[in-house]
């Protein structure tokens, strides 16, 4: 192949030594050369030979292998960028496909790095998931043949083909596409048959090398890891390979061996004085694959796993497993979770086989259970003989192992053993509380990982499914709690049983009593380490009280809670003080909570709850902790104005605090400050000072903090401005600039930024008119109405009604004019004339060559409504701006047809009435308007009968029904917005104006210029059609035989 390429731009012609040279500064330690080496990669990818040559580079062992690894590195991301040719312009060519292939199984076999022979094997898992069978129809045959020719000769050839093997069976097998499916199903029972026989080789060979005592020889540990890779491998295709696995013989052959080899493994585990160490691991790596392999059997193919030989007997075998260890359990020291070094690995679990053995256990019985009351519902056609066999299988493993006398011997194993505090876990408590605590939080669900969460799960199955049975004896249980007797590790087990089945046993179990007698008591109690029965009905409380809890119990239960918080308490640390103030949250978000009932003791609460937010380390726990206090505040409501200074004075520190959380606490922050001035309302007012600058902070478009926060920050400042009183502060009005220019952005907050603009307009009309907001806020609301968005077109408009309405009502005619002519100026009103004359003339298109207008109708209506306005106002104003803009007969022709044409699309007979009262107020003007109007008195007539058929009232001839008969009342709700908002409601022409007076009121004003009624008839209303005219006078008539 040829690698003197020219490449464009700044790339340097590719060989293989300069190939070599930028892998090797890209992985040099200088921050300079390794920017520049990755560049020059970048550029390279389009260029051809480019991956064959990292390849290359890969495969030469005589270079270093922090160069090889990069090689491989750079291949495996170009593989998942551009190996499928057809969704990428610079796909890989088939040639060089071809010639990268042809070497790929030399990269791991053979390969004595491991580190190295993994991250290959991951390239070729990845090629043949894409490839494999239609253009690598041998990719897999050819491994067979490498496996069996390597089987009794060199191990780092098997070790290798098993590795690639390993990987491309998992690829493979989380595949979802049908064919890959297919494919790998095509070729399992080869490679079952290949893989069982180098698992029972290499497995018999480690196992007489451990039983002759020459364990010591380096073949001993080579073997192991052999048939550990074999049996992997096996696993996954076990579950993965088949349909239906039990039907397979070979499958069949290597479950009953499965089965015989766990038992024999798990004798090894007490003889670590004659086997090494690395080899007990591996001896305890090879009993997690059965188990692994025991358990996806169950959950997977449920089926299967009854009808496969001895699966009842091994299920009882695994119960044993955890009986046997229960005993034990107080004693150990628990199952960790570490991270993977190499992150295609997944995390690694460390802790006793012991204890992962018996956390199988309880997985496979939890899935035994789920089989039998739970069974999946599979969308694979299974014929009705088939579903008859599953059936029948699975109602044997019920009838056979889940038997009275075993449930109730699993709950009590569970309750009284693997529900007990373990000293491990006091430790831990002891050593880092607030790490420890926040582990607990975040793993508590962790049901696959640790046996306590597990148990948990498995104990609510049982008493879900035999609730009958277990019913007695739990509430047996529960009494002992009550017993002078129980000590604390006993009571704290007790607890959590009752606190697990409290959605299930809630009828039957009478838990106020024992809150009033015990729980309090115990609450109280000082004696040594009842932190850790204080933490347990911490939880406890915050499980039953969203249950069941009555009005007289709930002040039990927040005095204990505030007891727990109290900081001034010896016996509540850290731990004891973080838990109530998690758990609390549950009780306060309770639809039963009461603010007046809570507030003796809210006092004590909030104050504690700030005091733990400046303690706390962890910033899981701060954003806990903050949510609860949040929930606090907003369920108080106006009960909370008195803690305000207290909140407000912690959130400054909790807001600079940094870590991977310091978003989201920032968010919370800006929740709680929310919340608080939606509780606080207009009192809320003396904390602006304190929380405008976090706003102007966050809304700096193009900083992290704006990215992450922007959208709180904007709802937080939507609400300060709702309970805000006017005269606005010049802090509030500070940010006026930034809300203007965040809505000419038009980005995905537009909806919000016009509503906080539009509640400037009403809460400062008058600043929001002077010169220097004027008209960068008539340019911001032009831009609003290019939003797509309908409901941010409505709120536009009705911001551009109020602002016109202000403009008149606090500086006359001169104010309206000014706004005006700058919304001539800024080509806002020219945007809404063009969009009309647009329209007009896609209207006169027709046939084949109509089109569409740029706007729609419903936007149409909103450039009326916009246009309705300032004709009501002031019809003068209206007409001089159509005469600025062209001849004014030419404007009237299009603008006149469309504005009458839009009524039968407008919905709303509010906006209907004033586009009626617009165009009629036009009559009241002389010539040139005069002739204007007289030539579409057709319309006029229609129009205004259309309207007022549905404005006038059937029980009051001629009386419009939508003028208020009496004030809008107040509401406590009311904001000050509120109130400006009712104020020009109540003034708006919409609400005042009767319109059939309105109307014949202009109209005998028209008929007066033109000369008189006679002339009117004869010289205009003879151009009206006479259904037209009966029709309006029939309205007419209707109001004076009212009169």
């Amino acid at each position: 192949m040829s690698f003197a390429i020219e490449v464009p731009g700044e790339a340097s012609p590719l060989s293989l030594h300069e190939l070599f040279r930028v892998l090797q500064a890209a992985s040099s330690y200088d921050n300079s050369q390794r920017q520049s080496a990755g560049q020059q990669l970048s550029a390279w990818e389009s260029t051809a030979d480019y991956y064959p040559g990292l390849q290359a580079v890969f495969l030469d062992k005589t270079l270093p292998s922090e160069v090889r690894l990069l090689a491989i590195i750079q291949l495996k991301n170009g593989i998942d960028k551009y190996w499928r040719q057809h969704t990428t312009k610079n796909g890989i060519p088939a040639a060089e496909k071809h010639a990268i292939r042809s070497n790929l199984y030399e990269g791991t076999i053979g390969e004595a790095d491991k580190k190295l022979a993994l991250h290959n094997a991951l390239v070729v898992a990845k090629v043949v998931r894409i490839d494999f069978p239609t253009d690598w129809p041998d990719a897999l045959s050819r491994l067979i043949e490498i496996l069996r020719s390597s089987k009794d000769a060199d191990q780092l050839r098997l070790t290798g083909a098993l590795t690639i093997l390993l990987r491309v069976v998992k690829e493979l097998g989380t595949a979802r596409l049908r064919k890959s499916q297919t494919a790998l199903q095509s070729v399992t029972p080869e490679l079952v048959y290949v893989l069982g026989d180098i698992y029972d080789t290499k497995t018999r060979l480690w196992i007489d090398m451990l039983s002759t005592g020459r364990n010591q020889e380096p073949e001993a540990q080579l073997h192991m890891d052999c048939s550990l890779i074999a049996f992997k491998i096996l696993r996954r295709l076990l579950i993965v390979g088949y349909e239906q696995p039990h039907n397979d013989k070979t499958v069949q052959q290597i479950w009953t061996f499965s089965q015989a080899q766990f038992e024999q493994f798990i004798g090894y585990l007490g003889q670590e004085h004659t086997i090494q160490s690395a080899q007990m691991q591996v001896i305890g790596k090879h009993l997690m694959q059965f188990t692994k392999l025991h358990v996806e059997m169950a959950e997977q193919h449920p089926a299967s796993f009854a009808a496969l030989p001895n699966s009842i007997e091994l299920t009882r075998a695994y119960w044993n497993l955890v009986a046997s260890f229960s005993e034990g359990y107080d004693k150990s020291g628990g199952i960790r979770q570490t991270s993977s070094a190499d992150g295609n690995q997944a995390p690694k679990t460390e802790g006793p086989v012991s204890e992962k053995l018996a956390l199988k256990g309880l997985l496979l019985i939890r899935a035994c259970i789920r089989m039998v009351h739970k069974p999946a519902h599979s969308i694979k056609y299974r014929s009705p003989e088939t579903k008859q066999e599953q059936e029948r299988v699975i109602s044997q493993l019920k009838a056979e192992l889940l038997q009275d006398d075993l449930i109730i011997q699993m709950v009590n194993t569970i309750i009284t053993h693997l529900f007990i505090f373990r000293k491990s876990d006091l430790e831990a408590w002891e050593e880092d509380p607030q790490e420890w605590e926040q582990q607990e939080e975040s793993q508590g669900n962790a049901y696959e990982w640790e046996v306590r969460p597990c148990a948990e799960k498995l104990f609510l199955d049982l008493l879900t499914y035999y609730k009958g049975l277990l019913l007695q004896p739990l509430l047996a249980y529960f009494a002992t709690a009550q017993s002078p007797q129980a000590d604390i590790a006993t009571k704290e087990a007790v607890y959590t049983a009752m606190g697990l089945s409290a959605q299930i046993v809630y009828d039957e179990f009478d838990f106020e009593s024992i809150l009033n007698s015990t729980v309090s008591a115990d609450a109280q109690n000082s004696v040594a380490y009842c932190q850790v029965l204080r933490r347990r009905i911490g939880i406890l409380l915050s499980q039953w009280v969203p249950v069941k809890a009555s009005k007289t119990s709930r002040p039990i239960v927040y005095g204990i809670y505030r007891h727990f918080l109290n900081s001034q308490d010896p016996q509540n640390d850290i731990v004891v003080r973080i838990t109530a103030a998690r758990q609390l949250k549950a009780v306060v978000d309770e639809i039963g909570f009461d603010g007046e009932m809570f507030q003796p003791f809210a006092s004590d609460v909030i104050m504690e709850l700030v005091s733990l937010l400046q303690q706390v380390e962890v910033d899981e726990t701060k954003l806990a902790i903050l949510e609860t206090t949040r929930s606090v505040i907003e369920r108080m409501e106006f009960h909370v104005s008195q803690f305000g200074d207290l909140v407000l004075a912690a959130l400054p520190e909790i807001w600079e605090s940094a870590g991977d959380l310091g978003f989201m606490l920032k968010q919370a922050c800006l929740a709680i400050l929310q919340t608080l001035v939606m509780a606080m309302r207009t009192d809320s007012q003396r904390y602006h000072a304190k929380i405008l600058p976090l706003i102007a902070e966050a809304c700096q478009e193009g900083t992290e903090l704006y990215t992450y926060l922007i959208e709180e920050a904007l709802d937080l400042w939507s609400n300060i401005l709702l309970q805000t009183s006017p005269p606005l502060s010049q802090e509030v009005l500070a940010l006026a600039e930034s809300a203007i220019n965040g809505l000419v952005n038009q980005n995905e907050h537009a909806f919000t930024y016009m509503n906080i603009v539009g509640s400037y307009i009403m809460l400062a009309p008058e600043i929001m008119l002077e010169d220097r907001f004027r008209p960068m806020l008539l340019s911001a609301l032009s831009a609003s109405f290019g939003s797509k968005s309908r409901e941010q077109l409505g709120v536009t408009t009705k911001y551009t009604e109020l602002y016109m309405q202000y403009a008149h009502e606090l500086g006359g005619v001169s104010g309206l004019q000014i706004v005006v002519k700058d919304m001539v100026q800024s080509g806002f009103l020219t945007k809404i004339l063009e969009g009309i004359h647009d329209a007009y003339e896609a209207h006169q298109t027709s046939g084949p060559k109509r089109r569409q207008p740029r706007i729609g109708i419903l936007t149409l209506t909103d450039y009326f409504t916009v246009l309705s306005r300032i004709a009501v106002i002031d019809p003068n104003v209206f007409v001089e701006v159509l005469a600025s803009l062209g001849p004014l007969e030419q404007i009237w022709q299009w603008l006149s047809a469309e504005w009458f044409g839009s009524f039968d699309t407008i919905a709303d007979i509010s906006r209907q009435k004033i586009n009626m009262l617009a165009l009629t107020r036009l009559l009241e003007l002389p010539s040139p308007v005069q002739e204007l109007v007289l030539a579409k008195l057709q319309d006029y007539f229609s129009m205004w009968t259309a309207v007022m058929v549905q404005l006038l009232s059937d029980e009051q001839p001629g009386v419009d029904t939508l003028v208020l008969v009496h004030e809008p009342d107040a509401t406590d709700w009311d904001t000050p917005k509120d109130i400006r908002e009712r104020a020009l409601f109540k003034t708006d022409p919409i609400r005042t104006v009767q319109s059939l007076h309105f109307v014949r009121e202009r109209l005998q004003i028209l008929v007066q210029r033109v000369g008189g009624e006679q002339a009117f008839q004869a010289d205009w209303a003879a151009n009206v059609d006479r259904e037209v005219l009966a029709g309006f006078q029939a309205l007419d008539t209707l109001q004076n035989s009212a009169g």
